[in-house]
């Protein structure tokens, strides 16, 4: 293609792209990448393929042990064996951001935490690092194309102020598995059209696309945000278990020593109709340090994925430091492995 040509080639072979998150998003972005030859690719993730998130990261099968990060950069490098594919099996955290964004041109985020997407997003503002944004939420997916060349440009923060924890992950509220396919191509095209200086970018807008309706709308930003990112990257600790690890148990663990704890569901009776052996219904709107406290055992959390019991037990730390209470790594989705 005229478009493209051998100076294009030549963009794309010098270009080194991080992606956070090898999932939904993650795993389609990828090889698009290194099939169209961008020479050098870092993939960060240190989560495992799990089975009830298959039905969207349709790249990774049920026999895969190894972190998707490992998986998937093998697959790339059988893809196109010219390419320098790195991998960083750990979830993005303030300790490895610097490690994770050393000597990248273009970062794309596709993760599914809403605290590491603010901190992917700050970190590459305040590094002056463009940034491909994508998120998806049952059936509608989002997409931008952030340059932070300067203050004044747009960024997630714009759109966004401040980090809603309340936000239900894709493991827990359910998303249509096509549109993570969808999503991560428009991410894929994005990053391409940037690295070659092609066509026209999100930059400054927020692509909205509902695959339900076959609809998609573009969105002018405005800048909003004026706090310094720097301060603001001093001051947030950007946790959850997508980002840091918290007070958490795993099932095994539990289960070993069930007798010494006390088992508390956070779910309502449509997300669980029926308890596990042992566990006590308290909904997390409803769950105050006070109940921990009746307790004369430490008190085990779970969800359906464990993102929301660990905010949980943050939250009930900050109100009291004292409480013994945990969250179930893995929630729900991840009591039958423990079996």
């Amino acid at each position: 293609m005229p478009e493209i040509g051998l100076a294009g080639q030549k963009k794309l072979h010098e270009s080194f792209v991080l992606i956070i998150g090898c999932g939904g998003l993650g795993s389609i972005v990828a090889p698009y990448l290194a099939g169209a030859g961008v020479g050098r690719i870092r993939l960060v993730d240190g989560d495992n393929p799990s089975l009830s998130n298959l039905h969207r990261q349709v790249f990774f099968t049920e026999s895969d042990k190894e972190s998707k990060s490992i998986t998937l950069s093998k697959h790339l490098r059988k893809l196109n064996s010219e390419i320098r594919v790195e991998t960083l099996s750990q979830m993005l955290s303030k300790s490895n951001v610097e490690d994770a964004f050393h000597d990248v041109d273009l970062v794309i985020e596709c993760s599914d935490s809403m605290p590491c997407k603010y901190l992917v997003n700050d970190y590459s503002h305040f590094r002056g690092i463009p940034m491909v944004y994508g998120a998806i939420h049952k059936y509608e997916g989002y997409v931008s194309l952030f340059k932070n060349e300067s203050s004044e440009d747009c960024h997630l923060r714009d759109v966004f102020p401040e980090i809603n924890r309340n936000i239900q992950s894709c493991s827990e509220v359910g998303v249509l598995n096509t549109i993570a396919g969808i999503i991560g191509l428009f991410q894929a095209n994005e990053a391409l059209k940037h690295i070659l200086g092609i066509g026209k970018s999100l930059e400054g807008e927020l692509l909205s696309y509902n695959a339900l309706e076959n609809s998609q709308f573009k969105f002018k930003l405005q800048k909003n945000w004026r706090k310094p990112i720097k301060q603001t990257l001093d001051t947030l600790d950007y946790s959850d278990l997508g980002c840091e690890t918290i007070s958490e148990i795993s099932w095994i663990n539990y289960l070993k020593n069930s007798d010494d704890y006390q088992l508390i569901s956070i779910l309502d009776s449509v997300e669980e109709p029926v308890l596990i052996d042992g566990a006590q219904r308290i909904a997390m709107r409803d769950l105050k340090p006070n109940h921990i406290q009746d307790f004369n055992k430490p008190v085990a959390l779970y969800c359906m994925s464990g993102k929301r019991s660990a905010v949980m037990v943050t939250e009930l730390l900050n109100l009291d430091s004292a409480l013994k209470v945990f969250s179930i790594k893995g929630g729900r989705h991840s009591f039958k492995d423990a079996h």
